[in-house]
Parts: C-alpha cells; structure tokens; sequence
C-alpha cells in the first residue's frame, strides 16, 4: 500500500478521522487535463457516486440533480475515494478501510 503524502492535510485527517487508509491504486492514468493541485479535480459524477476523478473543466453538470444525501457529494463511491491531483493527473485516493470496496477506475 503507497499512502499518498500530496493529500491535503484536510482530506487526510477527514479519512483518519472515518477509520480508513488513503492509497492510491497504481500511478496516475496520463490523459486528460493537467492538474496544479487538489481543487482542480473532481468526482466524474453526481451525489457521491462516481467512479473515477476528472479535470474540474471537464465536470458534469450536477446543478439538477436531486441527492438522496446518502453519499458525500465531493467523494467518490459513496465515501470511499477522493479526487486528489497526482502526478499532474486527475485520479482516486480510495480509502482502504472496512466496508470501502476497491474502486473499479475506468482506462481512458
């Protein structure tokens, strides 16, 4: 397990904070937009359910979307992942804490 030093030191602490490890799942898939920092990625999906990290340009339009509230809106696979920008690539921190199953990242 490679535990992710980049992490804001605000996202970590939210991960320690639900019991889970932070890793990422290989390197970053290099497509897409360059990333500067954390910010300039996000969910590729709404209400907590995406499945990968995209460029905050290329996000979709969640503005009509009705959440359940269920899922942190800003994570990924309900809670278990968080866009973090590695590498200059958008990609996953997935937490590795009980009850988060492995993400399933899509290859561009």
């Amino acid at each position: 397990m490679r535990v992710v030093p980049a992490l804001g030191v605000g996202a970590v602490v939210a991960l320690w904070a639900a019991g889970c490890g932070v890793e990422l799942p290989g390197p970053p898939v290099e497509t897409g937009r360059v990333c500067y920092q954390d910010s300039d990625c996000v969910p590729n999906g709404c209400c907590g359910e995406a499945t990968d990290a995209i460029h905050v340009e290329d996000a979709p339009d969640c503005s009509q979307v009705v959440c359940q509230g269920t899922c942190p809106e800003d994570e990924l696979d309900c809670g278990c992942g968080i866009p973090v920008c590695s590498g200059s690539h958008c990609t996953v921190a997935v937490t590795a804490g009980e009850g988060c199953p492995t993400l399933k990242r899509s290859q561009r």
